[in-house]
């Protein structure tokens, strides 16, 4: 028998909740519950069993540290949280909790304890046991330290009782920072000195050590320290009823004093000002093309002719002739209705060579009487990840695939690099030889997939840049295509398949792409790069999962729409090469950005990138129209309702705009 159908019986406040987060996150799956830790000007945020945002005075000290389970292919296995008791003895405060793992072999039980003092001192225990032998990859702490630290004195204290005076690398590290860990002490920006102790018994290795990876390799924003080497060999095995113990100890010292540049200390009441123009461009806006070309249905097709992009950065694979012929005349065909430029990124089989496989695809290029403007050719096998000093496969250097399409192709630009992300190429490193430019993109859901994380992601970004010009000078630097989703998986064998939409990392389907945290987080990533004098930047794809258009389940199926983020791309087209403004004053969690127009009018970006609503006060005559929301594809460019700042009191010449969590408006003076 069926069970008879019960009406929806919600409340309406659960309905709009969830319809809020549809708009804001393209999904209903709760983000993660964050709980404030507070003993005197000790701080931090207690979410899904691990702490963030350490803070001293307002300060953040440490970025993050965890607890994790990661199975043999790398995966982080969830934990269930149960707690248990909570105290707040005088001056600080303590917690306890269990937490389990439940893995097709057995399960991992532990128990964890927090304890937090006002005279600068936090400790994070774990004491874990299996009730079955256990293959893992990585069980225990992972400590993060915000990117800001780069360039700051450290000294690491090894297992060996040696101590090394070092600092935080400035340019990213293709390898490990530092080995054989048991504390690292390091001295902030503002001159706080942080001392982080971390010690663990691991059933392969009885001194329990740590090392430290460069996260900002993956536009992570942080130095990862974890735990066991990966010099040893893994997976290891967790043996079935040994009680594992570990421990992060994290002491702030000169706690006597507010230190200069903390949270506290930045915030302010000054308006928002735009001011004279910094000698900056903004960079050529483009749209990526990925494989399957020939399969752009008619709503996204649309969607790209009205988006108008300058510039198409088209992936083809020259393996197979046909396949190949199929994916060009796709590229050109919608090249030449959008009138763009297009870049071809070939990605190369081993067989039958580069020359050959040049001259191959300059003979398809010139049956349809095509010329690219710009080619980048990369060997298929570099589409996977090896560690700088480990055994890379046989292929043809990049140098020689560089040398064989700058003969086959000598009307078009010629680019190296990476068809993957910034790691691949600084553990790659080709030589400027035979190439006009150098390109890799990135990717915010390699690690973690919070709101948090990939947010922080963008602080990364001038230190990519940094290192990037650093080691290819004089060279152009092409960046992208961008995507909010995982394009390719260089470090397993696919990306993750996300059925139910929701937040996971290495996922190629991201629901945030269809909401307002897409919009506001592409916005971001154009402010954090529009400073590193960018030849080409590619957002986006033409079609598919990272392309134009909603969701169906989130779309009017007789209206369909384009996702919000679509409306902030159209600005950056309209805004490529347009002078770059300075902007002052803004908010924390507000990325700003502003230009003159050719008609000489001024336009400024803005974008909450937090999860809170504020208010931002802006100095001068504004209107605007919020890009948030999705928008049919010929009204890309339709201002829509207008926006204007609310009169300060007292303030004639000052605005007050209220912008909600991810929201993304475009302001004109």
């Amino acid at each position: 028998m069926c069970p008879s159908a019960t009406p929806d019986v919600r409340p309406q406040d659960d309905a709009q909740a969830d319809a809020a987060a549809w708009r804001t996150f393209g999904t209903t799956q709760p983000a993660g519950a964050a709980r404030l830790l507070q003993a005197g000007p000790l701080s931090c945020r207690l979410e899904d069993g691990g702490l963030r945002a350490i803070c001293w005075h307002g300060e953040e000290v440490v970025r993050a540290i965890a607890y994790l389970f990661r199975d043999e292919d790398w995966g982080t296995v969830p934990a269930a949280i149960r707690h248990r008791t909570t105290a707040q003895p005088a001056a600080g405060f303590a917690l306890a909790f269990d937490l389990a793992w439940t893995l097709p072999h057995g399960r991992l039980r532990a128990q964890a304890r927090i304890d937090g003092h006002a005279d600068g001192v936090l400790t994070f225990k774990v004491d874990a046991t299996a009730d079955a032998p256990l293959s893992t990859n990585r069980c225990g702490f992972v400590v993060l330290h915000a990117a800001g630290v780069a360039g700051c004195a450290l000294r690491v204290e090894h297992t060996d009782g040696t101590v090394e005076d070092t600092c935080f690398p400035q340019r990213i590290s293709p390898s490990q920072v530092a080995f054989g860990i048991r504390r690292l002490t390091h001295v902030a920006p503002s001159g706080l000195e942080v001392d982080c102790r971390v010690q663990a018994e691991l059933p392969h290795d009885p001194q329990g050590r740590f090392e430290m990876e460069d996260q900002r390799n993956w536009s992570d924003a942080s130095f990862k320290t974890y735990v066991a080497s990966l010099l040893d060999p893994w997976p290891y095995t967790l043996p079935a009823g040994r009680t594992l113990a570990q421990q992060v100890t994290v002491t702030v010292r000169r706690g006597d004093a507010r230190p200069p540049g903390g949270h506290a200390a930045a915030a302010t009441d000054a308006p928002v000002q735009v001011g004279a123009p910094t000698g900056v461009r903004m960079p050529p806006i483009g749209l990526g093309v990925p494989l399957d070309a020939a399969d752009i249905t008619d709503r996204e097709r649309a969607a790209v002719l009205a988006l108008r992009p300058a510039w198409l950065q088209a992936e083809i694979e020259v393996g197979e002739d046909l396949a190949a012929q199929r994916q060009l005349q796709a590229i050109v065909r919608l090249a030449r209705a959008c009138g763009a430029a297009v870049q071809l990124d070939v990605v190369c089989p081993p067989h039958p060579g580069a020359q050959v496989l040049a001259a191959n695809l300059a003979q398809h290029c010139r049956a349809v009487n095509f010329v690219p403007r710009a080619v980048r050719a990369c060997p298929a096998v570099y589409l996977k990840s090896y560690q700088p000093d480990a055994q890379w496969p046989q292929s043809a250097s990049l140098e020689s695939y560089a040398h064989a399409f700058a003969q086959a192709f000598p009307g078009s630009r010629i680019g190296g690099g990476m068809l993957t992300y910034f790691t691949e190429l600084n553990r790659k490193r080709q030589s400027a030889e035979h190439i006009a430019f150098i390109g890799h993109s990135t990717c915010p859901l390699v690690h973690a997939a919070d709101d948090r994380s990939v947010m922080q992601t963008l602080e990364s970004l001038p230190h990519i840049a940094r290192s990037v010009r650093a080691i290819w000078p004089g060279q152009g630097y092409r960046l992208g295509p961008i995507t909010l989703g995982m394009r390719r998986n260089p470090y397993g064998q696919s990306t993750v398949a996300n059925p139910r939409h929701e937040r996971l990392a290495m996922a190629t389907d991201d629901p945030r792409h269809h909401g307002a945290f897409a919009a506001a987080w592409l916005a971001g990533y154009a402010t954090a790069v529009v400073a590193e004098d960018l030849e080409l930047l590619t957002l986006n794809h033409s079609h598919g999962v990272q392309g134009p258009m909603l969701r169906a389940d989130l779309a009017d199926p007789h209206a369909p729409a384009c996702v919000p983020a679509w409306r902030v791309q159209a600005v950056l087209h309209d805004a490529s090469g347009s002078a770059v403004r300075a902007v002052r004053g803004l908010p924390a969690d507000v990325a700003g950005l502003a230009w003159t127009t050719d008609a000489g009018t001024t336009r400024l970006l803005l974008a909450n990138l937090g999860d809170q609503p504020l208010r931002v006060r802006l100095r001068g005559n504004w209107t605007g129209r919020d890009l948030s929301r999705p928008s049919a594809a010929a009204a890309l460019r339709d201002p829509g309702p207008g926006l204007k700042p609310d009169a300060v009191p007292g303030s004639p010449d000052v605005g007050e705009l209220p912008l909600a969590a991810c929201q993304a408006v475009l302001l004109q003076a």
